[in-house]
């Protein structure tokens, strides 16, 4: 091979390996399944997660996460007007949310974004470009000591 023709054909194979890689990360988003933490483990099939209140959100401000939704502990009473269930990630880039009782808001903590119980944003993501979204708030079902959520 001379020399004109190994470099035209290492130019051709860099180009492709560079459209590879370009084309490989379009595809992904930052807030990719392999970027976000965990959700929570068990606790439901595909269209419910459910908790356990004997053991879990005992106490006002409790919280607990279950096949990727946040459950929390908003009043007392084992009633579903206690609880608040929405969730686990957060729609902007896959930051994880946690519920902040002294200050009555889901946050994320990745970029700051803050959420009312009711999903509305409070404040959008802090040091980042982007928007978000209202969070998805689940309804609640009470049977004996188990809080389910219904995911729709």
């Amino acid at each position: 091979m001379e020399r004109e023709e190994f470099i035209k054909s290492l130019g051709l194979g860099l180009a492709l390996v560079c459209t590879g890689s370009c084309f490989s990360g379009c595809g992904k988003s930052g807030g990719g399944p392999e970027n976000k933490p965990d959700p929570g483990a068990g606790g439901g099939d595909n269209n419910k997660a459910t908790v356990d209140l004997a053991t879990q959100l005992k106490a006002i401000g409790d919280q607990a996460k279950a096949n990727g939704v946040l459950f929390f502990r908003i009043a007392a009473g084992n009633t579903t007007a206690a609880f608040v269930a929405t969730e686990a990630i957060c729609p902007h880039q896959g930051g994880d949310l946690v519920w902040k009782q002294t200050d009555n808001f889901i946050q994320c903590q990745l970029h700051f974004s803050e959420y009312s119980t009711s999903g509305s944003i409070l404040q959008g993501p802090q040091g980042s470009s982007g928007n978000t979204r209202t969070l998805k708030i689940y309804s609640t079902a009470i049977s004996g000591t188990k809080l389910t959520a219904t995911i729709a």
